[in-house]
């Protein structure tokens, strides 16, 4: 174990201070397994930061990590010996290194398509399209007075008493005093009946029925019809409006043009796919292929 702890302090010393060693150096051995310089390189590559600070400044960690990573070429080792000696799982194994090598080949193609400047494209499209990218909707503030009631009372006597106090709020009434005498809103009182939040039309988060209630108001300082949601009957009060606005091409520039990117990366990666389609001189057997899909017929 000194020698193992040894040899991993000096790898250490090698990776995080002074990389320029020849990539065949062996910095960990154990019995027939080694790990490289290169290939325990690209292994701290994929490790995570947190991982990294870890191997650093903590002895125990670096050696968990270390250990994990030649547990892994021992395990790749030991798969080999396994399907030698079990050949009934020989195609099982090739097809997932096949799965494995098409995967791999596609994530190392994709990471090579060189990108266009879209600066321009970009501009366009926020123009053209200023709704689906800039848009910041109207977003309304309000109060209300709740009636509350459980889904699935009968609300008829409820909905009278509602009416009766919108009517006198449209005739004059003092909100604040109606809210004191008639909400069921826990704290209604304190908070003076407000729905302390600006929301959007549709807002996730917010009663669509309220949401509809708030937005049926025509002017600050009016009030909804009687509102039904899931918690009761609402009153509301309409009590402020920010204008729908738009954000500047710079604020969503790169939104845009990840978005253009995305889509020539995968053009371009469907592109290259089809290099490896059917040709017109394919030679199917299709016998073959109908003897293995017949025990399906019965089940599919």
């Amino acid at each position: 174990m000194r020698n193992f702890k040894y040899l991993v302090l000096a790898f250490s010393a090698v990776l995080f201070m002074s990389p320029a060693f020849s990539e065949e150096r062996i910095v960990v051995k154990d019995g027939a397994t080694t790990l490289d310089y290169e290939e325990l390189a690209d292994t701290v590559t994929r490790w995570t930061p947190q991982m990294r600070r870890a191997a650093i400044q903590d002895e125990g960690d670096r050696l968990e990590l270390i250990n994990l990573a030649l547990a892994n070429k021992k395990l790749a080792a030991e798969a080999e010996d396994y399907v030698a000696n079990n050949p009934d799982l020989a195609v099982e194994y090739r097809n997932g290194l096949l799965a494995y090598q098409r995967d791999f080949m596609l994530r190392s193609v994709a990471a090579r398509v060189e990108m266009p400047d879209f600066t321009e494209l970009a501009k366009e499209q926020y123009t053209v399209n200023k709704d689906k990218y800039a848009l910041i909707p109207e977003r309304r503030i309000s109060s209300h007075i709740l009636f509350s009631s459980p889904p699935g009372r009968d609300r008829t006597e409820l909905t009278a008493e509602a009416q009766a106090v919108l009517e006198e709020l449209r005739a004059g009434a003092d909100f604040v005093e109606m809210v004191t005498l008639h909400s069921d809103e826990p704290g209604a009182e304190n908070k003076q009946g407000k729905f302390n939040r600006w929301v959007a039309f549709g807002e996730e988060g917010v009663s669509p029925r309220y949401s509809q209630g708030v937005f049926s108001i025509e002017k600050v300082g009016e009030y909804s019809e009687i509102i039904n949601s899931e918690f009761g009957l609402h009153i509301i009060r309409l009590d402020g409006i920010q204008e729908k606005s738009y954000k500047s091409f710079d604020e969503v520039k790169a939104t845009i043009i990840n978005e253009m990117e995305t889509e020539y990366r995968r053009l371009a990666m469907k592109d290259f796919i089809s290099q490896f389609q059917m040709t017109d001189d394919v030679i199917i057997d299709e016998e073959a292929i109908n003897a293995i899909l017949e025990p399906y017929n019965a089940t599919e």
